[in-house]
């Protein structure tokens, strides 16, 4: 590093690491892009988490208030609205998909993230059910090993029962290829019915 590139005559990362004297705000004006990149990524591995990136923020007016399928949880059936998903915050994935043609764009919640608001993202797997009883199993590993999408949405658009909503499980195959096998693809389900919580 050149001298021009040091923050008060100091190695920026020494100072940071050091925990003395550490203005983030400073060292970031005043730090090569290079070093900034570098410093963003250490801090998202000091959370302790990877940035879901094959989604991006997305936002949409507000949604009916009307039922998109039914929790069954400790014995008991609550009906999960859109609304209520949707305040979760919307991302968008432009992925492919194992059944439909060409680049599909959709919007949703995080399945991680509706899973964490009902409790359940420490359990082993969770079940869905679609209207045509199709069933398939979500293990642990899927919503932690990349950033699964519940689309409530397909072009901006709300799914319908027509469009294969209200809601729709979305695997990024796009940006996460680890998801495109043959035991995987299966898990694409629509028209989802209830999501039934496992152990």
């Amino acid at each position: 590093m050149s001298a021009g590139k040091m923050l008060n005559g100091k190695d920026p990362l020494l100072v940071c690491w050091s925990g003395r004297d550490c203005d983030m705000s400073s060292l970031l004006r005043k730090s090569p892009p290079t070093l900034v990149r570098s410093l963003l990524m250490l801090a998202v591995l000091a959370a302790g988490t990877l940035p879901a990136r094959a989604l991006e923020p997305a936002s949409y007016p507000e949604p009916p208030d009307s039922v998109a399928f039914t929790l069954q949880k400790d014995g008991k059936s609550v009906p999960v609205t859109l609304r209520q998903l949707e305040k979760l915050g919307l991302y968008k994935v432009v992925t492919t998909s194992p059944f439909e043609e060409g680049q599909l764009t959709f919007q949703g919640v995080l399945f991680r993230d509706m899973l964490k608001s009902m409790g359940l993202e420490d359990r082993d797997s969770v079940t869905l059910r679609a209207a045509d009883e199709y069933v398939q199993v979500i293990p642990h590993e899927d919503w932690t090993e990349g950033p699964l999408l519940l689309a409530t949405r397909q072009d901006g658009e709300l799914l319908t029962r027509r469009t294969q909503g209200p809601t729709r499980l979305i695997y990024p195959l796009k940006d996460y290829p680890a998801f495109d096998t043959p035991i995987r693809k299966p898990r694409w389900i629509w028209l989802i019915k209830s999501l039934e919580s496992g152990n």
